[in-house]
């Protein structure tokens, strides 16, 4: 039984205690089945799919004695533009438990033919490739996939084809809802994905063809900060015009919103085509400080309501495709948070496609890793041990989830009681935001960073190797980061869900952006004597987008306007004497693209000028961050 909830009083914050046992759930127990076959791998088979495009696979199929095994096999696909070698481990390990896999380059991507176009193609393709592998002699006729981030996106891409032969997914931390969050994001762009751009033009068909312009290409990707910087990309006027598929992709990218059907299409979005999507088991994986876990979090709730076929959540403490490791950035967690993904995915495989019953139908809908009830001390690592725990969850979002408001107040306080937001204390804050010295990203939900950013969880203190100009003091001291914090927590706060920050702004420009991150004060300690302030989300909306994602609108300077900021969402426990702080300011660069305050299309600018922009925090216009709050008795 869990232990009672106790009430106690912080900083006018009335919150429930949880029970340290309170809701503690071990991860499913995993056999690790041993092999029963050795396996034979061919290279290379092509897949003519339905405009003649021929697209390469590998097959590992099950042997004996060096020699394929002549009968029907269920099949595990993954379509990748990362190069199908990349999936040998998959490969070999399950067709020696009995399964044939394969593993197949996309459309333009290695050694498959045709042109690349993001998941433009991988809804037919997959489809086609699908119904291919069923008609083979090895296949049994059931399928399941696998893949971890775009391959991930080309899992959600078939299912909204429905491929008679698809028995079930498990797509981690998946590219989806592309439009929403993940590349464009609260209507600013997500710069990693400019990276991703660059880095992987080193690998196109042409480049492969070429060492010389594969070297190039590689060099030119070596230099992104240079290519952040000089931003917007205009299409000719870089490196990229010698891939015209990848500048032709970033440019498009960058210059629709999120209302153009460019981000609506089959493989783009889930939510969108989910009429339409397979009705088969999906088990759906991401972490707190992935780049998609607002994404794969939506593809659960929607499909969770809108099948019959059995959807599954996992969300634990990783950033993107780290299910092996116990360490977020310069954070660590319990050695549980690491995962055994083979044998995970083994599991689930062999209940949905063989029918084995192996424990997986007693599985919870979700299952949680909640973080934050370390020590916070450091690790032999040199991480901050901040802990967690597993625990089992009967629905996404959680439905005992309280929302509650805390106010942000003149004198940086966030409190329960807007009365004190009265009394003679400021009624807004301005503050100048120079698009030319933007605030410098520190961890978060990055994927695609390479050496452009870090990710995961992180100090707010800015280092060497940030965009910062040199300055390396904590981001709290800048003038354009306003600091909103409680006192310290006399109880532990578990905060599960996600967080709204909604804001009374005016600005002097006719477009702008407003950045909200949530953070974890970690007082002072032997390891850490300055504390450690942790990042636990982060978010941005370009102002154009306040009212509707769908019908952009500029504002008038100077008019007072509500506006929402959606962080993803997190499970963490605010423990008792740490401070909950939210930061906002307008700006997280290089993990969103810079404002230019001109209110010019998107990525057109040719200046950028500096706005004032306000925060209001009044009776009249009650600024607030918005918690889901998980007690014992909610």
């Amino acid at each position: 039984m869990p232990a009672s909830p106790t009430c106690r009083l912080a900083g006018g914050l009335l919150f429930v205690v949880l029970g340290a046992a309170a809701g503690h759930a071990e991860p499913p127990q995993v056999t690790k089945r041993p092999a029963e076959f050795g396996f034979v791998v061919e290279k290379n088979v092509t897949i003519a799919v339905r405009d003649g495009t021929k697209l390469a696979t590998d097959i590992y199929r099950p042997a004996k004695d060096g020699n394929a095994v002549e009968e029907r096999f269920p099949v595990l696909l993954t379509r990748t533009p990362y190069n199908k070698d990349g999936a040998s481990g998959e490969g070999k390990y399950y067709a020696e438990r009995g399964y044939v896999v394969v593993a197949n380059d996309v459309r333009g991507r290695f050694a498959s033919e045709g042109t690349w176009r993001l998941l433009a193609d991988d809804a037919n393709d997959g489809y086609d490739v699908v119904e291919w592998i069923a008609k083979q002699s090895w296949s049994n006729g059931k399928l399941g996939t696998f893949g971890t981030s775009y391959p991930g996106g080309t899992q959600h891409a078939l299912a909204e084809m429905n491929p008679p032969h698809l028995t079930t997914m498990i797509p981690i931390d998946s590219n989806s809802n592309c439009g929403i969050n993940g590349m464009r994001h609260g209507g600013a762009f997500e710069l990693r994905w400019m990276n991703w751009i660059f880095t992987n033009a080193a690998n196109s068909r042409a480049a492969l063809a070429d060492a010389g312009l594969k070297a190039a290409l590689t060099e030119n990707a070596s230099r992104i900060r240079q290519h952040a910087d000089s931003l917007p990309i205009r299409p000719g006027d870089t490196p990229l015009r010698v891939v015209p598929e990848y500048e032709n992709w970033i440019v498009q990218a960058m210059r629709n919103g999120p209302e153009s059907p460019f981000w609506k299409i089959k493989g783009m979005s889930v939510v969108d085509h989910v009429a339409e999507y397979a009705d088969v088991p999906v088990l759906h994986i991401t972490g707190w400080y992935d780049s998609w876990t607002r994404q794969v979090c939506m593809n659960y709730e929607a499909l969770s309501k809108a099948k019959t076929s059995p959807q599954r959540l996992v969300v634990g403490p990783w950033v993107h495709g780290s299910q092996g490791s116990n360490a977020s950035g310069e954070v660590e967690f319990t050695a549980d948070a690491a995962i055994d993904l083979l044998a995970w995915r083994l599991r689930w495989y062999d209940r949905w496609i063989k029918g084995e019953k192996n424990g997986v139908d007693d599985d919870p809908p979700v299952l949680i890793y909640v973080m934050g009830t370390g020590d916070d001390r450091k690790s032999a690592s040199g991480r901050l041990k901040h802990g967690g725990y597993w625990r089992a969850e009967r629905e996404w979002p959680l439905a005992r989830a309280k929302a509650t408001p805390l106010y942000l107040t003149g004198d940086g306080r966030l409190t329960r009681s807007q009365e004190t937001t009265e009394g003679g204390l400021p009624r807004s804050t301005t503050y100048t935001f120079d698009p030319n010295h933007p605030v410098p990203t520190i961890g978060g939900n990055i994927s695609s960073n390479g050496s452009l950013m870090t990710n995961g969880g992180a100090d707010q203190r800015a280092r060497e190797n940030t965009h910062a100009a040199g300055n390396t003091l904590p981001l709290s001291e800048r003038r354009d980061v306003l600091v909103f914090r409680t006192e310290p927590l006399a109880a532990d706060l578990e905060v599960t869900g996600t967080v709204q920050v909604r804001l009374w702004i005016s600005s002097t420009a006719p477009d702008t952006d407003f950045t909200a991150k949530l953070i974890d004060e970690v007082p002072p300690n032997p390891d850490f004597p300055l504390g450690f302030d942790l990042n636990i989300g982060d978010s941005i909306l370009r102002t154009r987008y306040r009212e509707s994602f769908d019908r952009p609108r500029l504002m008038e300077p100077g008019q007072t306007v509500p506006i929402t900021i959606t962080l993803y969402p997190t499970s963490h426990v605010f423990k008792k004497g740490h401070h909950l702080r939210l930061d906002v300011s307008s700006s997280n660069f290089p993990r969103f693209d810079v404002n230019p305050n001109t209110g010019d299309p998107l990525s057109t600018h040719r200046r950028m000028v500096s706005a004032d922009n306000t925060v209001y925090h009044d009776a009249d216009h009650p600024s607030q961050i918005v918690l889901p709050v998980v007690s014992a008795t909610n």
